[in-house]
């Protein structure tokens, strides 16, 4: 562990004083753990706070809008902002909760494709080249299968959401993963795209007698894989270099932004027993590229749940209580590590979360599992 972590005894955080703190929220972790839910649940939070809030996910299997409640359908919820403040309101009269929406609420679900193409137009010197780019077959094939391409387009929407300065919180779902640190990985990731030297070799070699013969021999290529392919892969090449140093600089603005005190990164997991070391591996590298860590927040606990005094009565509720405790003994034992900052604990609930007035109770919840 290193010293900044040491020297931090790291405080429990508190995520009331996070909204409070930060303009930018950005939520990551593996798949499966309950993140698209505890974002949207965490930006309802500071809605209820007073904050114009927005929850932004970039998520193939739509989990935000079974999360809302939204029927896929039946709503808007997409590529642009979509309040759904007067749906709060509903819902609270719906739980009897004795609170008051002071803020508001938006929801976004971005085309990967669609923030591409604008990521494109605002790159290229001119609008031809961004056409020439975007009707090219290769391109069809690098938006939609390229590694790294939905968790760097979620950096790309995001930026354009803070330049808007239209919110005063914007919580980010980054897509799902494997891996809690494949989204930091995606710019440098499309970086070593556009700094690979065959994209260099096709465009701009050096010598045009190698260049000549190169063309002869992927010619005779294109040949055998298909007529057409070499010269899209030249038009694309050709093209992307052009924008290239303009993506250069794009992404160092986008960094330096992530860098800044208005954004912060929460880790969002479950009590599972490699979540220390997982913890303080994702601690340290934000340490290393200079981001924000604001808090853990662990899913699906069992703490709160006790032993009743009839489980003696029963032998099958004495056999369930046997079960619980020893999940509730290994729970124990993947966060006897007291210097995580937690920002909260939230209970496994009996079901999904599949409407607003769910996603009411895990952002109360949330609220009072602080500790």
């Amino acid at each position: 562990m290193s010293k900044t972590l040491q020297s931090a005894k790291l405080e429990w955080a508190k995520i009331d004083e996070i909204i409070q703190k930060r303009k930018v929220l950005i939520t990551c972790g593996t798949g499966g753990v309950g993140k698209t839910t505890l974002s949207a649940a965490i930006a309802l939070r500071a809605a209820l706070d007073g904050k114009k809030a927005v929850v932004i996910t970039i998520d193939p299997a739509k989990r935000l809008i079974t999360s809302l409640g939204l029927h896929e359908e039946e709503t808007a919820l997409g590529n642009h902002p979509m309040d759904l403040t007067s749906k709060i309101q509903e819902a609270i009269q719906k739980t009897g909760y004795s609170i008051e929406l002071k803020g508001s609420l938006d929801a976004i679900v971005p085309d990967t494709r669609h923030t591409f193409e604008n990521f494109i137009r605002e790159l290229s010197p001119s609008e031809s080249i961004a056409q020439k780019v975007m009707s090219n077959p290769i391109f069809q094939i690098f938006a939609k299968e390229f590694s790294g391409t939905n968790e760097y387009m979620a950096l790309e929407r995001l930026y354009s959401l803070i330049k808007q300065n239209k919110y005063d919180l914007i919580v980010l779902d980054t897509p799902p993963s494997r891996n809690t640190l494949a989204f930091l990985n995606a710019p440098k990731v499309l970086v070593q795209f556009f700094e690979e030297r065959m994209i260099k070799w096709l465009v701009l070699p050096a010598n045009k007698l190698v260049a000549a013969g190169m063309r002869k021999a992927l010619g005779i290529l294109e040949n055998l894989t298909g007529a057409g392919f070499m010269t899209h892969l030249f038009e694309f090449a050709s093209s992307l270099f052009e924008i290239r140093a303009r993506f250069t600089t794009n992404l160092n603005s986008i960094m330096k932004t992530l860098e800044s005190d208005q954004v912060g990164f929460m880790m969002v997991t479950v009590p599972a027993p490699d979540l220390i070391p997982e913890t303080f591996h994702f601690i340290e590298t934000l340490e290393r590229l200079h981001f924000h860590f604001d808090g853990v927040a662990i899913n699906r606990t069992l703490s709160y749940l006790q032993k009743t005094e009839d489980s003696e009565k029963s032998e099958n509720l004495a056999l369930a209580h046997k079960i619980i405790e020893g999940l509730q003994q290994k729970e124990r034992q993947a966060l006897k590590d007291h210097t995580i900052p937690l920002c909260g604990k939230l209970p496994e609930l009996a079901r999904d979360v599949h409407s607003l007035e769910d996603l009411l109770h895990v952002a109360m919840a949330f609220h009072a599992n602080l500790s």
